[in-house]
């Protein structure tokens, strides 16, 4: 009798503890800057894994090896995070210690394979998550350069109050920036998901949780005029944090929006074709972003002769990098289904 009570009670705690569970949508942090001659290659590497696991928030800090000309802050103040010498390009996890580590008590890692990335996200991504986070409200006023939204969220299992933060980042894409690489210094390269702006504490805010789990925060911020609204989305981690011990800095659960206003460039001229979409640099020499208005279902490049360079269907998104720097000079039509119809644009490969 008591054994069949005991497991009666221990299936009842197995299944509070899978309802109260939510959806984790797991953060990669690059640490890379425009100094680091090897962090294209890493960020081909890292995008491997990101690529086949659709949902991966990815921000790209401008610290690590010296700093460039959209390094913040911010980004320099995760350097703790090392627990040694900085170093590019190197990574983390939901700013937690994995079953392996890179160093001893450290969430940061080397870059160096696709494969080990990817498992990595896999164990994340099983690990319980009980905490949501939402941006609500989100209003971008384009006169006033000022982004308002409201952050709200719950957690539903035990947590450290003492520790618990909330983060909000400005993300920007497609930032057109000399990069170094092992072949030289690559005068137009596209920057992706880097981190602009911090809209909160540097390290976050304390986060006030009701007494029914649920807590909520109010954002209002000028965005910087050098940044494209464009090309930017907010970005929000509830984590822990602590600098004397870096096993406790891990991410608990994070959300993105889209970007902050829509494109309003590359507006098909026929009634078949509604897609709206930019591509740029044109001409090109070693890679192309394309940003749509809305999401990208597929995307077919072909060249003059009717050979497919490349053919693919991202994970949602509205934005979507190719590399050129293989491709012959000359001619090529970028076709690009959406969410809202499909159209045809021409790029040009010149180096």
């Amino acid at each position: 009798m008591k054994k069949c009570l005991s497991l009666c009670l221990a299936l009842c705690f197995a299944i509070c503890c899978v309802i109260g569970q939510q959806q984790r949508n797991t953060v990669l942090e690059e640490f890379s800057t425009a100094n680091c001659q090897y962090c294209p290659e890493g960020y081909q590497i890292i995008k491997k894994a990101v690529d086949s696991h659709p949902g991966t928030i990815w921000l790209v800090h401008h610290a690590g090896f010296f700093t460039d000309d959209i390094t913040i802050p911010a980004s320099e103040r995760l350097l703790f995070l090392y627990g040694t010498n900085s170093f590019a390009p190197a990574y983390m996890i939901d700013r937690a210690v994995l079953s392996e580590t890179y160093t001893d008590y450290s969430p940061v890692w080397a870059v160096s394979d696709s494969a080990t990335i990817a498992a990595q996200l896999d164990e994340r991504a099983a690990v319980p998550c009980f905490t949501t986070v939402n941006i609500n409200d989100l209003a971008y006023d384009a006169s006033t350069h000022t982004v308002s939204a409201e952050i709200t969220g719950s957690i539903t299992g035990d947590f450290d109050a003492s520790l618990t933060r909330l983060t909000v980042y400005l993300v920007e894409d497609s930032i057109v920036m000399p990069q170094a690489s092992t072949t030289g210094t690559i005068q137009d390269y596209l920057h992706m998901h880097a981190v602009r702006d911090c809209l909160t504490d540097f390290l976050g805010v304390p986060l006030t949780v009701a007494a029914d789990g649920t807590f909520r925060h109010t954002i209002f911020h000028s965005i910087k005029s050098q940044a494209i609204a464009s090309h930017c989305r907010l970005v929000a981690l509830v984590h822990y944090y602590k600098a004397t011990n870096l096993t406790l800095n891990s991410v608990l659960n994070a959300t993105a929006t889209g970007y902050l206003c829509a494109h309003t460039s590359g507006i098909s001229t026929t009634d078949t074709e509604k897609a709206s979409f930019d591509i740029f640099p044109n001409p090109a020499s070693e890679q192309v972003v394309i940003e749509s208005g809305s999401t990208i279902l597929g995307v077919k490049v072909s060249n003059t002769q009717g050979r497919t360079m490349l053919k693919a269907s991202p994970a949602g998104g509205n934005a979507f990098l190719i590399d050129v720097g293989s491709w012959s000079n000359g001619l090529y039509l970028v076709e690009i289904l959406t969410s809202d119809g499909a159209t045809t644009k021409k790029i040009i490969i010149n180096r």
